[in-house]
């Protein structure tokens, strides 16, 4: 069903339009994140910049116990969003058409299990947009292909300003010869400063960490 509507729907909110496309890099590719312990736990999922509401409409199918929600801040894919869980009769997702820096600031704000981005910005923008919203102990999931060592290195610094001591890169396997599908993996293990996320577009222009 959600294909389906992917492929039929009249506004582009995915650049794929092939099935087979659309199973692999999107359904497969998101359905990689139940490899990772602590999605499988997640009682609270907020999925950050959720484009076509991947991976949240699949991590809620796949999560039925778990609260979904899908961030997105553009308007028709808020509403593709919100007809695909009408039409798949998701009770458990909400759809937020916000800034990320916005609803960081919102009463959700330290309230999530996991903060899933996919393919999202770099590394240190992922980490200013999700920390704030993980609870102490709730982990970053940003979903990336290869990256270099100098996006790790300021990833690192910018996790380390927001509440997080380590970071992990796990490799993903959705389907047979996937290459640079990775999951950097953080755990909030300190507050984050009332003064993150930064007003809206700052995060991008200045990232933390650059200096």
């Amino acid at each position: 069903m959600l294909g389906d509507l992917l492929m039929s729907w009249p506004t582009n909110v995915t650049a794929l339009r092939e099935p087979h496309e659309i199973e692999r890099m999107h359904f497969l590719d998101s359905l990689s994140l139940l490899d990772l312990p602590a999605v499988r736990a997640a009682s609270s999922i907020v999925d950050i910049g959720s484009g076509a509401g991947l991976p949240a409409l699949v991590l809620a199918l796949a999560l039925p116990g778990a609260q979904v929600v899908a961030l997105e801040s553009q308007r028709k894919k808020c509403a593709f969003i919100r007809e695909a869980v009408s039409r798949m009769g998701l009770g458990n997702v909400v759809v937020e058409c916000a800034r990320a820096e916005d609803y960081g600031r919102s009463p959700q704000r330290g309230s999530f299990d996991i903060a899933v981005s996919r393919a999202l910005a770099s590394l240190a923008v992922s980490a200013e947009l999700s920390l704030p919203l993980l609870r102490l102990g709730g982990a970053m999931v940003a979903m990336k292909g290869a990256i270099s060592n100098e996006e790790r290195t300021l990833g690192a610094r910018a996790l380390a300003i927001l509440g997080a001591d380590s970071l992990e890169l796990v490799r993903l396997d959705p389907f047979p010869d996937a290459e640079n599908r990775w999951a950097c993996l953080a755990v909030k293990t300190r507050d984050t400063a009332a003064s993150f996320p930064r007003r809206p577009g700052m995060p991008a222009k200045k990232p933390l960490g650059s200096g």
